[in-house]
């Protein structure tokens, strides 16, 4: 019943309402986890193998985030509606798009079926859906840091869950804005960063939020070995914080003007920052790397 009724009050509300209110609510919360941040001691430290076994215990898994033909189809409609809405006024003149790791290349199948020309890749085919393939999207195995296609080819670029999973982002926005067309758009929304809660991406392993802070790399694959759990895919995310992606729109302040920016701040598992302090300290300088979890971001090309 609450997790439906959560999901209605999102439907209802926007986010950055939601979450707007959710840090008034918890402000004591991060003004006591801020001071414990700050006065902590920058040492490396980690926790041992009894804490991690007690920590487990004490959260559980995240819904399912769901992969069926029906969540699939559906997930692409939503965001396919929401990249029109974003272009409102031109989305006649808006034609041609491309999806930068697209995983399954729902969301493209669904604006072809608007009647827009889509393009999809992702450095994996295997997952690409059968309805995709057979609706006539160009669905293209290939890196989005090394993209095959002319300058200026495309109307509109955009990429969902991927830009934290891209080894270099830097370039797959580089190559996005060579792509794109002036005065064309370049939409990102992506998450959960890597220095955020659930940033590791070890949902089905570990519950513990900040685990990739509270514990060494080789006791959480030890562990997840011993329990025979889903191995973490370690080698699947950049590693890179919410201060990297300020310094990466920022050296592109020239060529790219922010039409809608959005930090997605996330300060429910602050308990472990107050409780664990130098943990957090050893690993970063910057308090808001931890608490913001995800970006939405939409450029336009001025040049």
């Amino acid at each position: 019943m609450t997790q439906k009724f959560g999901l209605i009050i999102k439907k209802i509300i926007p986010a950055f309402i939601i979450y707007k209110l959710l840090n008034t609510l918890l402000k004591p919360k991060i003004k006591k986890a801020k001071r414990a941040f700050k006065q902590a001691l920058s040492t490396p430290v980690y926790l041992d193998q009894n804490k991690l076994k007690s920590l487990q215990q004490k959260y559980s898994y995240p819904p399912n985030h769901g992969y069926d033909p029906q969540t699939l189809e559906k997930r692409g409609k939503e965001r396919a509606r929401e990249i029109l809405n974003l272009i409102h006024k031109r989305k006649e003149e808006i034609n041609t798009f491309l999806e930068l790791g697209c995983f399954d290349g729902m969301v493209s199948c669904i604006l072809h079926r608007m009647g827009k020309k889509t393009t999809a890749i992702d450095k994996e085919s295997r997952f690409f859906d059968k309805r995709a393939l057979c609706e006539d999207v160009k669905l293209l195995k290939m890196d989005a840091a090394h993209l095959q296609f002319e300058d200026e080819s495309f109307d509109f670029v955009f990429s969902y869950d991927s830009f934290e999973h891209f080894a270099n982002p830097d370039t797959a926005l580089q190559e996005a804005i060579r792509v794109v067309k002036t005065s064309g758009y370049i939409y990102l929304k992506f998450g959960p960063l890597y220095m955020s809660p659930m940033g590791l991406h070890a949902y089905e392993s570990i519950t513990i939020p900040y685990c990739q802070f509270l514990f060494p790399k080789k006791l959480l694959k030890d562990f997840t070995k011993e329990k025979a759990l889903y191995p973490i895919p370690f080698n699947e995310i950049n590693r890179w914080s919410l201060e990297n992606y300020r310094k990466l729109w920022s050296q592109y302040s020239d060529r790219l003007k922010k039409i809608k920016y959005f930090e997605k701040s996330n300060p429910i598992n602050l308990d472990l920052v107050i409780k664990y302090p130098s943990c957090f300290k050893s690993k970063t300088n910057c308090f808001d790397n931890l608490t913001i979890s995800a970006i939405e971001v939409l450029f336009k090309k001025i040049s």
